[in-house]
Order: structure tokens, then sequence, then C-alpha cells
């Protein structure tokens, strides 16, 4: 590693040991091509990413000389550590791109159909997509609630702003960012999700290096909907020559996930975390085995696609 660099977050895990997110350089750092791997965007789906990047380290021993690959492992470590998707302040980063000095985003509907969640089965709310993209695509009035956006940004959001001020896209020929994340889609496929405009060049990359496996909310052909304050939209504006993907891993389905997100948000809400008490163990592992089956069948599928979205965007970054 030409570089690498471990950023301590202010709080603790539920040992009490020291919580960091690990940025590594592989390669030469003043690359022409770089590719930025990212993990643990929403902390217990870390797992997964950490994966991908510990299998990458263990196979490439060296890089052509025009691609530089950065590592960024657990981004969000609190999440990680306390098997939560969300931060320690309940935010959910991944809604938290957002301009906080202008006026945020509508969160009535999205609202609505969380006081449907609180009062019915999740299953009512899971099986309709209509409904679970809407409460999906982020709120900024209620912190007790799913999907908060927050009111600041996050811990991990300025760990990633200054990762960017370091990589300085606008130096780069092109920087290509995947952000590895599961829960949505097929059982064990790896989609790779586009949310760029479909008439840009980002998203024209993004079809040169993968071919038809992209797949854009904007177009409906996703199996994630349009959402607010998402980590893309900060890259997004990072310039064209930015391309940014979401491998997104399926697992058990929407129903599935709503409930123990819920188990998971109705445990927080009674304050400090008793992580002695079967009963939290038990959310807690539940949530584990949802974003992170321990499945061997799954976990080989996560890995052969990993290594395939990885080999495509090297093998595309090195032939332009």
């Amino acid at each position: 590693m030409e570089r690498f660099n471990s950023i301590a977050h202010p709080l603790r895990g539920p040992k009490n040991e020291k919580l960091y997110c690990d940025i590594a350089w592989a390669g030469n750092p003043k690359a022409k091509h770089v590719l930025v791997l990212v993990s643990g965007l929403h902390g217990v789906e870390g797992g997964v990413g950490s994966a991908i990047q510990s299998d990458f380290m263990g196979r490439h021993r060296r890089l052509p000389a025009e691609v530089c690959v950065i590592l960024v492992h657990a981004i969000n470590p609190w999440g990680f550590a306390w098997a939560s998707r969300s931060d320690n302040d309940g935010i959910d980063i991944n809604r938290n791109f957002v301009d906080f000095a202008a006026p945020l985003p509508d969160s009535v509907e999205a609202l609505q159909v969380w006081a449907k969640l609180s009062q019915q089965d999740t299953a009512d709310i899971g099986g309709q997509r209509a409904l679970f993209d809407t409460l999906s695509q982020g709120q900024y009035q209620q912190r007790d609630a799913l999907y908060f956006g927050g009111d600041k940004p996050s811990w991990s959001r300025e760990v990633i702003e200054q990762l960017a001020l370091q990589i300085k896209p606008e130096k780069r020929d092109s920087v290509v960012v995947i952000d590895i994340h599961s829960g949505l889609g097929p059982y064990g496929y790896g989609e790779l999700i586009c949310d760029h405009p479909p008439g840009s060049k980002a998203t024209q990359t993004a079809r040169n290096l993968f071919g038809a496996t992209v797949t854009e909310p904007a177009l409906g052909t996703s199996s994630s909907g349009m959402k607010y304050g998402l980590h893309d939209y900060f890259w997004h504006g990072q310039g064209e020559q930015v391309c940014f993907l979401t491998l997104e891993y399926g697992t058990f389905g929407n129903s599935e996930m709503l409930q123990v997100l819920y188990a998971d948000h109705q445990l927080q809400q009674k304050g400090k975390v008793d992580w002695s008490d079967q009963a939290t163990l038990d959310i807690k592992h539940a949530l584990q085995d949802y974003f992170c089956p321990n499945e061997t069948q799954w976990q080989e599928l996560v890995l052969f696609r990993g290594r395939q979205v990885i080999e495509m965007a090297l093998e595309g970054l090195t032939g332009q």
C-alpha cells in the first residue's frame, strides 16, 4: 500500500473498543485513473464490502501504473460495530448528502408511510413497492423514524468529503466509485445501480464499463427507487469524469428488511443498548443475518460478482 490512514471515530464499540475508518491507497497515488471501493456506509452491511475488499487485497499484488485503487473500509464504523444500519445519531448516511443550508426535501409522504408502518405489519408496507419506495426515499423531520437523513453533515460524510479533496478528481482522467451495499434485489445477485442522469457522460461511462448489467432508478430498471441525499449525489458534483455506482447484493426481500430494521429501531429508542441482553443479541443477529447471510452459497456469489465487477472496472480504466 502506498498510503494508509486510520481515522478515529469519536465513540467506541459495544466492547469499549476504538473505532476507525481505514483508507488504503494501492498502486500509484498520482495515477490518472482511480477506482474507489467503499464499504460499510450502512454499518451492518459492512461485512459484504469488507469481504470483497479483503479478497481484492489477497488477489492483486500489482496494479497497472495508470491506476490507483482506494479502499475505504467501514466508512460508518459505529454502525458496523453496533450492528446498526444508521450511525450513532440515528442518521441514514445514504440520505445525508443534501444541502442543509437550503430547504430540505419534503418528508410528508415518507412520514405518512412511517405512521402506517408503526400501526401495521411490516409485510403490508414491504409488499407494496410504491409504499416501500416512498418510505425509503428519506425524510428530514423525525430523528426517531427510519431513513432519517439528518439535520447536519454526519461524521461519515465529512470523511468522504476529505477523501475527495485528497483524490482531486478534477486532476484525474477518470474516477470510478463503487459503493458496496446489501439488502435489495434478487438473492445473491450484485446489481450495479447508476443514479447519474440517463443522458450524462457518467452514465455512458458506466454502460461502457459494465454493459447491460447497469440498472437505472430514473428509468425504472432498478430494484432501488429514487431517493434523497444519496452518497452518489456528492460524487456527481465532483465533475463529469467521476462515475459512481452502487453494487447492491440482494438478500431476502423488502418485507423482511423492514421487519429487522423496525425491531432495531425500537431497540435504539429505548436508549443505551445492553449488549449482554439476549433480546438485544437476537435483534442484532437478525440484522446481520439479513444483510450478510451466513450461507456459503450467498457468500460465494458475493465474491464472484465482486471480483467480476472490479476486474471489469480495471480493464475498462486501463483500456481508455
